[in-house]
């Protein structure tokens, strides 16, 4: 019987293989594709003692750490949230199943642990499984739309040049078990794990496909790669500086993650507020989001990684907000360009609400979620350097400005928008109003999350957990 923690991973998989044989009968397979994220979010955080204990499989040691436990349980309700909104879309009989199998793969990648005779931890099963997700993640991507290949060929590409880097790390790691005082394989070391992560998490310049992959790609297969996905690969990166101090201990690297988190923010800042539609858009505000978090994780502190994990969860809000008002705007319109949303507020208030708290969310602008994920990082950021938190409000500066000019030109009337009444389903504003409302609760009510957030950093030794 399965049980214990690779619960977490047979799970998904198995709703995969249900929701396959279901393709026929949609709002099944996105019932039954929301459901069980949803209950393993639930479980991992009531039964978090017994999901805890190891077990033994094939040399692996499968085991649920106190933070990856809470981080586990974010990504399956940020998938579940996302089955709940593609279920108004069209996303093709293949999404439930490939999704689901991805979803698998990440719980894998987190849990899948050495055999406890190893000096350094390796993470060799945990790229592999994240290579297979990003692998999976290229047909909801492509969305099944020929010639429109650009944004998730650039991912596969620079996903996959992530692995090389990290089973190079993860050798490197093993042989410098054997010659602990080589300098040289300590820099080899630090700089490959470096050069993985950089490439997994679109550290500048491996961020191109963020924007690319943002315009082109279906909005709520964007959400789950940025919540999703990058969320996992941000937990692995926790994971990786706590298990292994000789990188996690050493001021250099903190350093390289702080600078890294920084240049993020600067770019994405610097081009936000110029683009001239919200796929681009998202992606740049995307780009400067993650750029926050590596900077609070960088920061070693308590307060930096309670921050970081904050901005991972609230962005999701915004993120996904943006991705349902996005998909609405696409099925009607064809495009989410500044130009095609004209008097967008006219034909379809609600997407265009949702685009627009989603975007300003993501400008961590109160009294909206991203505020409170915002506001603590520029305070941690202060406390370290001035100079950082003025990049952090400058870039959130820059993005509100792009969310508005796209505001502006979805206000201009013309004359066929006050002819045709509005086009939206009762069921699509009222998911719309359910994530808004999440969003300004969040935004009003930050402890909320206090709980869970403590919970989190103190599982961190790195972090002064």
């Amino acid at each position: 019987m399965i049980g214990g923690p690779l619960l977490l991973i047979a799970a998904p998989l198995a709703a995969a293989i249900v929701t396959f044989l279901l393709r026929r009968f949609r709002t099944a397979a996105a019932l039954i594709a929301a459901l069980v994220p949803l209950a393993l979010a639930v479980l991992a955080l009531s039964a978090g003692e017994s999901l805890g204990e190891p077990q033994d499989i094939l040399g692996r040691r499968i085991a649920l750490s106190g933070g990856d436990r809470i981080g586990l349980a974010f990504l399956f309700v940020a998938s579940a949230a996302i089955f709940v909104g593609v279920w108004r879309s069209s996303p093709g009989w293949s999404y439930y199943p490939l999704v689901l199998l991805m979803l698998g793969a990440l719980a894998a990648a987190l849990i899948v642990r050495p055999p406890l005779n190893e000096i350094y931890p390796s993470f060799v099963y945990s790229a592999l499984f994240l290579a297979i997700a990003a692998a999976l993640a290229v047909f909801p991507l492509q969305g099944g739309r020929p010639g429109i290949t650009g944004g998730a060929l650039r991912f596969i590409t620079l996903m996959s040049l992530a692995l090389p880097a990290l089973l190079m790390a993860d050798w490197s790691l093993s042989q410098l078990g054997q010659s602990p005082d080589s300098p040289e394989l300590k820099q080899a070391t630090t700089s490959l794990v470096a050069l993985g992560f950089a490439l997994l998490l679109a550290v500048v310049p491996f961020h191109t496909w963020l924007p690319t992959v943002a315009r082109e790609a279906p909005p709520l297969s964007t959400a789950f790669i940025l919540n999703v996905l990058l969320g996992a690969a941000v937990l692995l990166l926790a994971d990786v500086l706590d298990g292994i101090r000789l990188i996690g201990g050493e001021p250099a690297t903190l350093e390289l993650l702080r600078g890294a988190g920084l240049l993020m923010a600067g770019v994405g800042g610097l081009l936000a507020w110029a683009q001239a539609d919200f796929g681009r858009l998202l992606g740049y505000a995307a780009l400067a989001d993650m750029g926050a978090i590596l900077f609070g994780v960088g920061l070693a502190s308590s307060a930096g990684l309670a921050a970081a994990f904050v901005t991972l969860i609230v962005r999701s809000i915004g993120i996904g907000l943006m991705a349902m008002g996005r998909t609405l705007a696409r099925e009607r319109l064809g495009d989410d360009s500044f130009a095609t949303l004209s008097g967008l507020v006219w034909r379809l208030p609600w997407a265009a609400l949702a685009i627009v708290a989603g975007g300003l969310s993501l400008a961590g602008l109160p009294p909206l979620a991203g505020f409170a994920g915002r506001w603590g990082l520029v305070q941690a950021a202060g406390s370290l350097d001035p100079r950082a938190a003025a990049v952090f409000l400058l870039a959130s500066a820059s993005v509100a400005l792009g969310v508005l000019r796209g505001l502006r030109e979805m206000l201009h009337a013309r004359d066929s928008d006050a002819a045709s009444p509005p086009n939206e389903r009762r069921s699509e504003a009222l998911l719309i109003l359910a994530a808004l409302a999440l969003c300004v609760l969040i935004g009003l009510f930050p402890g909320a999350l206090t709980p869970l957030v403590r919970e989190f950093t103190a599982a961190y030794a790195f972090a002064g957990g």
